[in-house]
């Protein structure tokens, strides 16, 4: 493999969005009481989780490929930086090793292993090009990030705020990354819900679920299960939010609709912060 193969690979896997997965299974696990000698569980953990994201990464990408070259032509696949063929081998040697470190942690992490390598395949092959029920499932299979996490350590009830609000965002996310793709989805028939029914309804979709998520931002505080501390930092997240709303109504093009769905993600990430301070 020369360099050149080897960098498109490491593009198919994402590698920054999988190093927001591996931290984001270490904080859940810090949040829920980790003590220091849980630290090799919740390194085996993160990886797993990690290398199961990356696999997830890969195989959407292995089946995204005519998408991609309209909407993405610079991604490794479009590109000729990897093969198709590449593409399945990375996907199935991340998610049988995700797997495998899964199973040593124990039964309830195995079954959230499996479930979400099976999701994440079945997301990219059927459910991505299918009203809500693929938004849905990519929201579900990110907070479950924080479930496992958290089980690792035996203290699952921590993890229900944060999973909250990553499912929240991710399925947002999901709406506006649809209305980006539209041109072609399009092209590929693929019956997401802009491409069925116009980019306004996913819009609204979109607007609608960023609205419930920054109402239950304050639940937390409420509730007295986070302090003043959180409060603050989540203020400055709801702040981004509610500018994600205000543009992606104003400037409905391509572009516009990506670095809206990279400020989704950052937002996530400064969440991360919020929690751990203020829990």
């Amino acid at each position: 493999m020369n360099s050149s193969s080897t960098v498109g690979y490491l593009k198919l896997l994402r590698p920054f969005n999988i190093g927001i997965v591996f931290l984001t299974i270490a904080a859940a696990a810090v949040l829920a009481g980790a003590r220091p000698s849980d630290w090799l569980m919740v390194l085996l953990a993160s990886l797993s989780g990690a290398l199961i994201a990356g696999g997830g990464y890969a195989i959407n990408d292995y089946f995204d490929l005519e998408i991609d070259r309209v909407n993405r032509p610079a991604r490794p696949l479009p590109s000729g930086a990897a093969t198709p063929r590449g593409a399945w081998r990375l996907w199935g040697a991340t998610s049988s090793v995700g797997l495998v470190l899964g199973a040593s942690l124990g039964a309830g992490t195995l079954a959230i292993a499996l479930f979400s390598i099976l999701s994440l395949y079945f997301y990219s092959r059927v459910f991505k090009r299918t009203v809500l029920l693929g938004n849905l499932l990519v929201g579900l299979v990110t907070a479950l990030a924080f479930v496992y996490g958290a089980l690792t350590v035996g203290n699952l009830e921590r993890s229900f705020f944060p999973a909250l609000f990553a499912f929240l965002i991710n399925v947002a996310r999901e709406f506006v990354k649809d209305v980006e793709d539209i041109e072609g989805d399009a092209r590929q028939n693929a019956q997401t819900l802009p491409v069925k029914y116009g980019a306004k309804p996913g819009l609204i979709l979109a607007s609608l679920t960023i609205v419930l998520l920054i109402s239950a931002t304050f639940l937390p505080y409420s509730s007295g299960a986070y302090s003043v501390e959180y409060l603050a930092i989540v203020s400055l997240v709801n702040i981004a939010l509610v500018y994600v709303v205000i543009s992606m109504w104003k400037d409905r093009t391509a572009s516009n609709l990506n670095n809206l769905s990279r400020i989704l993600k950052l937002t996530m990430i400064v969440g991360l912060v919020a929690i751990y301070v203020g829990s």
